[in-house]
This record gives structure tokens, sequence and C-alpha cells, in this order.
């Protein structure tokens, strides 16, 4: 499989970001990132101008933010051609995104907020629709600004990416249930929009700089390498079917990259001669099941079946026995902080 590593939802001038693309595309190629999801509000106008496809070596997706009437119910609508009315309803536009072949993330579900007035929340409240894609775990400028106060914004803008605690429990015990039904993929989010602020109603700061976020949660996207052979880029539509593809079925994981780089983290599951990884499902055999996970660095790995914590155990390579069929999947903690998140591997009875 070839790994792709990247940011996901990024705000540009297009919309309320402060760079344009070119300048933002130039700091992810200097980071090290193999590709960048758009999303400004609204306005699909970076892809009308010719700004999605391949950047030297990096992959450039443009979908644009929508949203309800209220504000609420914000969703990342990828592969589509042109914006829809600014008048649907949370039904209609995840109904219509789907029926124009279009892929399409969850933003911010659970978004709290902070007790300073400017950041208000924007949950999503329509649980009952079905037809998204994926599901924004864990989303890096909504955590920033949950919890934040007058007191402690100095510490927060000076240390931003140690504020950073994972997603929350809510979100992930909801995304495991929707997971027993159908496979919706989990990603991280940036929300990137390196917003002016007056620290103090006085001081002009920045809210996270691009190159800061690229540098934190990352989501590591595994695709089709057949695709990759003979030294040279394959066609940028090619590409982008599978990994359209591989985010819908849970094929990727995310990662905290001011933890370390998790490029070649694993996690595999094997019962009898069958082995499948992040994102598959398994049919259970006779006999135990076997989990691995390979981790480029040292971590402590926690196995959780249907959200409950199974075992947990450090190293670099370790393995875990279960029995029973489930939703299963992995979070790896560095210096007690998360680390790595995996999609679920769902074990299914053999019926």
């Amino acid at each position: 499989m070839k790994e792709l590593t990247g940011a996901i939802h990024i705000h540009t001038k297009f919309s309320d970001g402060t760079k344009d693309v070119p300048e933002i595309i130039d700091i992810a190629r200097e980071v090290g990132l193999d590709f960048l999801m758009f999303s400004d509000h609204h306005t699909l106008e970076p892809k009308r101008l010719g700004f999605e496809g391949w950047h030297g070596n990096l992959l450039v997706f443009i979908g644009y933010e929508i949203n309800d009437k209220d504000d609420n119910n914000h969703y990342l609508a990828f592969n589509i051609e042109k914006e829809l009315n600014n008048h649907l309803t949370p039904e209609e536009y995840v109904r219509i995104i789907k029926e124009k072949g279009g892929f399409g993330i969850i933003a911010h579900p659970d978004e709290q907020g902070s007790k300073i007035e400017r950041f208000r929340t924007f949950p999503w409240k329509n649980w009952e629709i079905n037809g998204y894609s994926c599901i924004e775990i864990w989303n890096q400028m909504s955590e920033w600004k949950e919890g934040l106060t007058k007191r402690n914004q100095l510490w927060k803008l000076l240390h931003p990416r140690k504020s950073l605690k994972g997603p929350k429990q809510i979100t992930l015990k909801r995304w495991d249930e929707i997971n027993k039904i159908r496979k919706v993929g989990g990603i991280g989010g940036l929300d990137v929009h390196a917003v002016h602020y007056r620290l103090f109603k006085i001081f002009p700061v920045i809210i996270y700089r691009y190159k800061v976020h690229f540098k934190s949660i990352r989501t590591h996207v595994l695709i089709d390498d057949s695709l990759f052979k003979n030294n040279s880029l394959p066609a940028f539509e090619k590409v982008k079917v599978k990994f359209y593809h591989s985010l819908s079925s849970g094929r990727c994981f995310i990662s905290n990259f001011a933890l370390g780089d998790a490029r070649n983290f694993r996690f595999l599951c094997e019962s009898g001669n069958n082995i499948v990884e992040t994102g598959e499902d398994l049919i259970k055999n006779e006999g135990r099941i076997k989990f691995h996970c390979n981790l480029p660095l040292k971590g402590e790995v926690r196995l959780f079946k249907d959200s409950v914590l199974k075992d947990k155990k450090r190293g670099k390579e370790v393995s875990f026995s279960c029995d029973e069929p489930g939703i299963y999947r992995v979070e790896v903690y560095r210096k007690r902080k998360p680390w790595i998140y995996s999609n679920p591997i769902r074990v299914l009875k053999n019926e």
C-alpha cells in the first residue's frame, strides 16, 4: 500500500483564511506533506481556477464547506463541480452531493466552543441523516477553542500544539456505533484559517499559522500502490478515485505530528489464513483473532472493541488476542498524550 500523509479542512483568502492557495501549497511542500484538501466556505472558485491536481509531487483536492440556514451542520463537499443552493437543509445537501458522485465529511460534529464570546459553536445536529462518507473525529481548531479563557489564552497562543488532548469520547462512541451499521471513515481536520486576533484586545497575533497546523494533526491515507509504479506520477483522476474510496472505507489513520512522525504505522488483524488491515472487514473463523500493531516509535497501544478498552501494551510491535466479533480500533499514546487513532477493523460473524 502507498501511504499519503496530508492535511484536511483548509481555508484560504477565497473565504476566511489569510493566505493564497499557492502560498499554502509551498508551505505544505516545505514540511513534507503529500496532499492538501481545501474547503473554503461556499465557494469552489479555487477549483475553477485550476488549482486542483498535482503540484509537483503534492496532491491538491478542492472542495467547499456548506452549512444550513442557522450556520450549523457544516459539511465538507468534494468531487463536485458546482456549489449547491445556500438555502438547502442538511438532508438535502448530503443527499444531493452523494447523488452527484460527491464525497462528504461531517465537520467538527461535537464542537463546544469557549467562554470567549468571539468563538461560537458549529455542531452537527442531524444524526438521522445517512449518505455522508466520513466524520471529522478530531478537529484541531475546535479543540484549541474549547476551554479557551481570558486567563489561558496567552499560553494557548504560545503553545498551540500542546493543548491537543484528542477526540471527544462522545464523537468516538458515536462513530463506533455508526460503523456497526455501515462503514464511515474517520479523519483528522485542521480547520486552518490562521486568523488575526488581538490578544487582550490590544496585541495583534495570528492564531495557528499554516505551518504550525501542518505540523500537528495529519491524516494518513493508504491507497493501491500499483498506481505509483515506474517512479512516475499517475494521472490525477485515477488517484482521486482511489483516494476518496480509501477515506470513505476507513483505510486511513490520524496522527499528531507534534509527538512524532507516524508514517508506516500499521494495524492488522488475522483469523486463520485471512489477514486484513485498517478499514477492512474480517470474517471470523474458528480460533482466536489476533491483532498486530507496528509503530515507527515506541508507544502505548490501546485496543478498543465497540468503544470499550480491552487491553493495552507498550512497544513498537505489539499483538493482542480476542475471541468476539465487533468493531476494533487502536489508540496510541506517547508521553501520555494521544498520538495515533486508527480507523476500525470490523470483525464479523461467519454466518
